[in-house]
C-alpha cells in the first residue's frame, strides 16, 4: 500500500509539472484552502438497499452526521477546459464502522487523504460560473495504519471571484478501489487563490 501511496503522489506531481511546462507559463496556477464533509453512512445504506430507497426513506446523512476535514490543494490549468489537481486533507475523527465505546482506549484517529486527478470544465475559463466533471485517484488512511485506495468521481461548480481567484463547490463519490476502503460521499468547498 505504501508503493500505491507513493505512486499516486508521484503521479500528481508529474501531472502538475507537465501542466506547468506544457502551457508555456500562460495558464493559471492556484493554491486552494479546502473544507470537506465526508459521509460514510449514506453509501453503506445505499449498498444495503438502493439509492432510490434511501432517498424515499429520507435517510440521507445531514451535515452534522458527516466527518469534517480541512486541507490544501494545488490546481494547474492544463488547457482552457482541463485543470489538474492534487489535494491533501486532514482531520481528527472516528473511524467508519467502529462503534464508539467509552471503555475503549481511544476512539478518534488522524484521518489523512491524498488525491490527484483532473477537472473537465463545461466552458472556457472566461465564464463566471463553470460546471465541471471531476475524476482521479486517491489514498486515505486512519492513523497512517489503515490505508485504502479510491477513485473520486463527481461534479463541481467553479465561481469566479475577485482578482482571478475562484470558489469551487464539489460533490463526489469516493469509489472503492481496495479491499480495506470504506466508500463515502464527499461534499466540499474550496477557495482558490491565483499564484501567477
Amino acid at each position: 500500500m505504501k508503493k500505491l501511496l507513493f505512486s499516486l503522489i508521484a503521479l500528481g506531481f508529474i501531472f502538475n509539472a507537465h501542466a506547468q511546462t506544457s502551457n508555456g507559463g500562460k495558464k493559471k496556477t492556484f493554491l486552494s484552502a479546502r473544507y470537506t464533509a465526508i459521509d460514510f453512512k449514506t453509501p453503506s445504506l445505499v449498498n444495503q438497499t438502493s439509492i432510490g430507497q434511501v432517498l424515499s426513506d429520507k435517510k440521507w446523512s445531514q451535515l452534522p452526521d458527516t466527518k469534517k476535514a480541512i486541507g490544501l490543494g494545488m490546481i494547474r490549468s492544463y488547457t482552457d477546459q482541463i485543470d489538474m489537481f492534487t489535494n491533501v486533507d486532514l482531520s481528527i475523527t472516528t473511524m467508519p464502522g467502529i462503534t464508539i465505546n467509552a471503555f475503549k482506549g481511544y476512539t478518534e484517529y488522524l484521518y489523512a487523504s491524498v488525491e490527484t486527478g483532473m477537472n473537465v470544465k463545461m466552458f472556457k475559463t472566461d465564464k463566471r460560473v463553470n460546471p465541471y466533471v471531476s475524476f482521479g485517484l486517491g489514498v486515505r488512511s486512519f492513523n497512517f495504519y489503515k490505508y485504502g485506495a479510491y477513485a473520486p468521481l463527481g461534479l463541481g461548480i467553479q465561481i469566479k471571484t475577485c482578482k482571478g481567484s475562484n470558489l469551487n463547490i464539489t460533490s463526489n463519490y469516493a469509489a472503492k478501489m481496495s479491499k480495506s476502503f470504506v466508500p463515502s460521499y464527499n461534499y466540499g468547498i474550496s477557495y482558490n487563490f491565483m499564484l501567477n
